[in-house]
């Protein structure tokens, strides 16, 4: 017996899922970022020194709370689509710059995330309806 999933519905959970995703990613980015940031040691990743590293720590912070913002916004307001884009493209950015600058492994995983939230965005756009 098989179940049919009707077209709306669908769409519905896939944007649901799609906010949970991006606010577990921007929870993690910014508890990093604060982690990293004030309490890491040397030897850890942490003890920021001079204004580049606070530069990308303040860069960091912003996209974290960027990502926790449109995690609440996605859904119900078509601006927060085009902005999303734009914000994953900037982390995208960042994550380069992690891995170039401070040999950061790590920011591949999230540059993962990062390009299966835009498969996910383009994937649950006809569901995003509100205001224009």
């Amino acid at each position: 017996m098989t179940t049919d999933v009707p077209p709306a519905l669908g769409r519905r959970a896939l944007l649901r899922g799609t906010q949970v995703l991006l606010g577990l990613f921007g929870a993690v980015k910014l508890y990093g970022t604060a982690y990293f940031t004030f309490f890491a040691t040397a030897e850890q990743g942490g003890d920021l020194q001079g204004l580049g590293d606070w530069t990308v720590a303040a860069w960091s912070a912003a996209l974290a709370v960027a990502f926790l913002f449109a995690a609440f916004r996605l859904g119900s307001d078509r601006r927060v689509l085009p902005a999303l884009a734009g914000l994953i493209a900037l982390d995208l950015v960042f994550g380069v710059v992690k891995f170039a600058v401070y040999d950061e492994q790590e920011s591949v995983g999230f540059m993962a995330v990062g390009a299966v939230l835009i498969v996910l965005l383009a994937l649950s756009r006809p569901a995003v309806r509100g205001r224009a």
